[in-house]
């Protein structure tokens, strides 16, 4: 019998990402950047501005709302949605990466976290973001 040949799938042929891990992440960083108590305090005691806790709460809400635009990505279904969270989650790492160095650096004050935590979430958004550009850019 005559079938039709089977054509093989091309990197435009791709359809977009789901929007879950953009949600997640957006979740995640938004409620320590936004909601959390924890981070939203840029004072010490004696009132004086820690420059480490603005930098660290900062980091964050510029993540989350990188990552809500990686959402938006992914509900207009444009392909470039992965590749734009994976580099979105490469600065997510750099940003947890910095905020760890400086946190060790600070000999009067540390993050709200500790430096493992810290180190993790950097590893794993680094790890997860090159997984999701190098299957963007095949």
């Amino acid at each position: 019998m005559n079938e039709p040949a089977t054509t093989p799938r091309t990197a435009s042929d791709r359809e977009a990402p789901d929007v879950v891990a953009p949600l997640l992440s957006a979740a995640v960083f938004g409620y320590y950047g936004f909601l959390s108590g924890i981070t939203s305090d840029i004072t010490n005691d004696a009132g004086e501005v820690v420059p480490l806790w603005v930098g660290s709460l900062w980091i964050l809400r510029l993540c989350t709302l990188a990552f809500i635009g990686c959402a938006v990505v992914g509900f207009l279904k444009l392909r470039q949605a992965g590749l734009i969270f994976g580099i979105a989650g490469m600065f997510a790492a750099l940003g947890l990466f910095v905020v760890l160095a400086w946190s060790q650096l600070d000999t009067e004050y540390d993050f709200a976290c500790h430096p493992l935590i810290l180190l993790v979430f950097g590893c794993w958004n680094a790890y997860v973001s090159f997984i999701a550009i190098r299957a963007n850019l095949r």
